[in-house]
């Protein structure tokens, strides 16, 4: 198991090989998909596939597994890549099971997995974006130091940008 950081209470890791069906069953949910782009399985098979090794030394990005550390309950996703606007910046995204929302898991993830990655790179910048009406996002964001700095555009779409402010 390769863990990445935790708490009390959740283990980000990376995903084992045998753990797809399990990663993939998070899309299937339609509450869940509610502020997520649209994929197919097959692309959602690529990225697990592809994130399934680490990065370079130092490197402070990748997708990893949420787990529950009690019972090894998969929760869901959490990622760090780089930010499609050209510029340095890191994007954190996430994506939880429904059965997990409004319990504080989110802003638990966001926060230790920030306060670890800027302990590898303090120089790293964090954004993230989220569909406008996400409002619970949003509070996860806040409460894990970022701050709404206007929106922004993908794929044509109209997001909340939001930056770290440390």
């Amino acid at each position: 198991m390769n863990i990445i950081t935790q708490t009390p209470r959740i283990i980000i890791r990376l995903f084992e090989p045998e753990e797809e069906e399990m990663y993939l069953s998070l899309y299937n949910d339609e509450r869940v998909m509610l502020y997520l782009p649209f994929r197919s399985r097959e692309e959602h098979i690529k990225i697990f596939r592809e994130h399934l090794v680490t990065g370079p030394v130092g490197s402070v990005t990748g997708r990893w597994g949420l787990f529950n550390k009690a019972d090894n309950d998969f929760i869901g996703m959490c990622l760090l890549r780089l930010f499609d606007d050209g510029s340095d910046s890191i994007e954190l995204g996430y994506a939880l099971h429904y059965n997990h929302w409004g319990k504080g898991v989110a802003s638990e993830m966001a926060d230790a997995l920030l306060t670890h990655m800027r302990n590898i790179n303090q120089a790293a910048k964090f954004v993230a974006v989220t569909d406008l009406g996400n409002i619970p996002s949003q509070r996860v964001l806040e409460k894990a130091g970022m701050k709404r700095d206007g929106n922004y555009f993908r794929n044509g779409e109209e997001l909340a940008f939001f930056r770290s402010l440390i």
